[in-house]
C-alpha cells in the first residue's frame, strides 16, 4: 500500500521504545487486532513493558474454528533493553517492525500451528489527546489491512485477509483508577473509527477520531447504549455507539459478537477491589445505511469493596 502519513507530532522514533518515567505504573504497550469476517478468524494481541515493576505482559488471543486460543504470561524483566527486537518477543510471540507507522509483522508459534500476519496501514495515524484520564500519557491508533495465514503441523493452511486496528501508548497506566470505560475500533470499507469514553473521579472524558483516505477528524462526543447478558458476569452483548464528529457528522454503529467465543475477559485483583476487561471481536453494523463492518468493542469495569 502507499505510505500513509503520521501525525506531525509523531516521529519515527515513537515506534520504538521511550525512556521509562519514574512512576511505578509506567507502561509502554503495543496492541493489534484483526478480523477476517469471511473466514471467521479474528483475535488480538498486546505486549506491555512495565520496567519499574520488572515485568512484561505477553498476550495473544485467536478465535478460529469456533474456538478460543489464549496465551498469557508475565515474564520477569531481568534487564530493560532499548531494543524492540529484544523486548517485543518471547519464545512464542513476536512483533517485527518493517516500516515505521506503515508495516509490521505479528508472529505466534505454538506446538499445533504457526500464525503470521502482515499489518499494512490504510489510513493516516491519529494521535489521541495527551494525558487522557489516567489511562495514558501518549496514545496513537491506525487502521490497517491484514494478510497472512495459519500453518498447522498437519500441513493445513488457513489464509487470513481483512482489516484490523493497532494502537500504541506510553506513560502511566492505572486501570484501577478508572470506574468504567467503553472503547470501540470500527472497520468499514471506506472509513474507520477509534474511540474511548472514560468515567473516573466524577469526570467523563471522550477521545477518538474518524479516518478516511482524506485524513482524520476528531470526534466531539459519543453516547453509548449497552445491553448486557443475564449471566453472572453481566457480559456486554450488544453495544451501540452514537457518534458525533467535530464537523457535526453523526454515526450510529451497532456491535455484536461474531460468535459466543469471540470474546475474552481479563480480571485483576487490587487491595480494595478488582478491575475486569471484556475484549469483544464483533460484527459492526452501520444503522444508518445497513453497511456491515467489523471491529472490537471493549468494556472495562472497576468494582471497589465497601
Amino acid at each position: 500500500m502507499n505510505q500513509k502519513e503520521k501525525n506531525n507530532a509523531l516521529k519515527d522514533a515513537d515506534e520504538l521504545l521511550h525512556k521509562p518515567g519514574d512512576i511505578q505504573k509506567w507502561r509502554e504497550a503495543y496492541y493489534w487486532n484483526w478480523i477476517d469476517l469471511e473466514n471467521k478468524i479474528t483475535g488480538c494481541s498486546t505486549i506491555g513493558i512495565i520496567p519499574n515493576e520488572q515485568r512484561r505482559e505477553m498476550f495473544f488471543f485467536l478465535f478460529v474454528d469456533n474456538k478460543r486460543i489464549i496465551y498469557y504470561r508475565e515474564p520477569t524483566l531481568h534487564e530493560y533493553v532499548d531494543d524492540v527486537d529484544v523486548m517485543l518477543r518471547d519464545k512464542r510471540l513476536a512483533y517485527k517492525l518493517i516500516t515505521p507507522f506503515q508495516k509490521w509483522e505479528i508472529i505466534y508459534k505454538c506446538p499445533k500451528f504457526e500464525f503470521e500476519i502482515t499489518w499494512d496501514t490504510r489510513f493516516n495515524t491519529h494521535l489521541f489527546k495527551k494525558d487522557f484520564s489516567v489511562a495514558w500519557h501518549t496514545h496513537f491508533e491506525s487502521s490497517g489491512v491484514i494478510t497472512g495465514e495459519i500453518k498447522y503441523k498437519d500441513g493445513t493452511v488457513k489464509k487470513i485477509q481483512g482489516y484490523g486496528q493497532r494502537d500504541k501508548s506510553w506513560g502511566i497506566r492505572d486501570w484501577h483508577g478508572v470506574d468504567h470505560w467503553i472503547a470501540g475500533q470500527f472497520q468499514f470499507k471506506d472509513w474507520n473509527c477509534g474511540l474511548r469514553k472514560d468515567f473516573y473521579q466524577n469526570k467523563i472524558d471522550v477521545s477518538g477520531y474518524i479516518a478516511t483516505k482524506d485524513g482524520t477528524i476528531p470526534i466531539r462526543d459519543v453516547e453509548i447504549d449497552i445491553i448486557d447478558d443475564d449471566d453472572k458476569l453481566k457480559t456486554p452483548l450488544i453495544t451501540t455507539y452514537h457518534i458525533t464528529d467535530e464537523q457535526d457528522k453523526t454515526y450510529n454503529i451497532e456491535a455484536r459478537l461474531i460468535n459466543k467465543n469471540s470474546i475474552f475477559r481479563f480480571a485483576r485483583q487490587f487491595p480494595d477491589g478488582y478491575t475486569e476487561l471484556f475484549e469483544e471481536m464483533v460484527i459492526m453494523k452501520d444503522k444508518d445505511n445497513g453497511e456491515i463492518g467489523s471491529g472490537m468493542s471493549e468494556h472495562l469495569r472497576t468494582e471497589k469493596y465497601e
